[in-house]
């Protein structure tokens, strides 16, 4: 993933942005124009996802040095997974993009 001229890797932001919370089950990242989204899966409240914006903020900010442009709260099994197991981020983007995720929250920090 190439964000502002630098090189990173998901799964690396994704693992920082899990061990955060023990509600946060899965994590996807991509960007967005210049921008970082992170769409976190939240097994718990509602009322969860509010608290979860700025853990997950401070974590890739404090580890990777990175601002998160969005972050998007969705329900469990929302973020697409192949026969791999493997994370299918792109279809994630395009669904984003689409507005099609139907999220618990969205936070922009633009």
């Amino acid at each position: 993933m190439e964000l502002r001229g630098m090189r990173y890797h998901p799964i690396d932001i994704e693992t920082s942005v899990i061990r955060t919370h023990k509600s946060i089950t899965e994590c996807a990242v991509f960007t967005w124009t210049n921008l970082l989204v992170v769409v976190v899966e939240l097994d718990g409240s509602e009322h969860e996802a509010l608290d979860l914006v700025p853990l997950v903020t401070n974590v890739v900010l404090e580890e990777h040095y990175l601002i998160v442009g969005v972050v998007v709260v969705v329900d469990i099994g929302v973020i697409p997974i192949n026969s791999r197991g493997e994370k299918q981020r792109m279809h994630l983007r395009d669904g984003f993009l689409a507005d099609q995720l139907d999220p618990i929250y969205v936070a922009y920090n633009m």
